[in-house]
């Protein structure tokens, strides 16, 4: 990975690009087979490449007992549950809403932090975070064209949960890298864990004829191996290179770009239509994270006086 900011910068402008589309990719795979076989096939496809660069990094890696309890609890929850609840999701509610939805991951994981793991919780992040579902609750309850306001199904409410349980998961991840285990390690046995998971959880509910019935068409599979080793996998090696050289804070920042990448993707590959309602709010979601971001200001003394 390159070292300069420069560099680092663009490494996380195309990551955010990448996890931006990947909300269209996935939707377009579902479009293809079932939202769970695509998450069956993609996600071991991601966590293959991942476990190449430990073994090229580390090794044969072998976590602690205890460490291997929360990489199963990481793989099942924000790998395995994930995965299927935002595969089906995707499938059933437009690009614009999941990506909206989506974009509260950082200010849910603020919040649920504050609670769990006593971290601050300061006014910024009580605003961002009022804006930020302000803006959800526009989408969720709006369905029609033309923005007019009405009851949503139970589809915005599925994304809601897929968003809480990738937050779950890296609370739990957080708890593990507390412990001397190189992030690069989580994120690959983690993945291949949920992988795991999710074809056993196939196999019990279709049975192993359904992966002759996989058909797919030389654009599908270019945009499978796009969405599992370019998104999911180098993706995010790329996000965690940036925690490591800017610091989780400043890295998190550049999420508040993945709902414009989404619904462009949307309107372009998908034919989607955006209304008045999902841009303001999308302003008032963006609006939430970038609030919400902003550190309480420390109090310098100088000559003890306070400045």
């Amino acid at each position: 990975m390159p070292t300069g900011k420069k560099l680092i910068y663009l490494i996380l402008v195309l990551v955010v690009l990448l996890w931006g589309l990947n909300v269209v990719m996935i939707k377009f795979l579902t479009q293809q087979m079932s939202p769970i076989l695509v998450a069956a096939i993609r996600i071991p496809l991601a966590g293959i490449v991942l476990l190449f660069f430990v073994l090229k990094k580390y090794g044969l890696y072998n976590p602690r007992k205890k460490q291997w309890g929360l990489l199963f609890g990481i793989g099942l929850i924000s790998v395995c549950l994930h995965q299927l609840l935002l595969g089906y999701g995707v499938s059933v509610t437009s690009s614009a809403n999941a990506s909206l939805i989506l974009a509260l991951n950082p200010l849910t994981t603020a919040f649920l932090a504050s609670i769990f793991v006593e971290e601050k919780f300061t006014r910024n992040l009580g605003l961002g975070i009022l804006l930020g579902f302000a803006g959800v609750v526009l989408v969720v309850f709006s369905k029609s064209s033309d923005g007019a306001i009405e009851f949503s199904l139970i589809e915005d409410v599925i994304m809601l949960v897929a968003m809480l349980t990738y937050v779950i998961g890296g609370l739990l991840i957080k708890k593990l890298l507390e412990t001397p285990i190189p992030t690069l390690v989580v994120t690959a046995y983690s993945t291949l864990i949920g992988g795991i998971l999710l074809n056993l959880g196939t196999l019990v509910s279709f049975g192993p004829s359904v992966y002759g019935q996989i058909h797919l068409s030389s654009t599908a599979v270019l945009v499978l191996f796009l969405s599992a080793w370019g998104a999911t996998a180098l993706g995010t090696v790329g996000w965690n290179e940036g925690i490591k050289q800017l610091g989780a804070n400043r890295t998190a920042m550049f999420l508040n770009g993945m709902p414009f990448a989404s619904m462009f993707g949307g309107v372009v590959f998908l034919d989607e239509k955006i209304a008045g309602i999902h841009i303001f709010a999308l302003i008032l979601t963006t609006l939430g994270i970038v609030i919400g971001s902003i550190p309480k200001k420390k109090v310098i003394l100088w000559n003890n006086t306070k400045i």
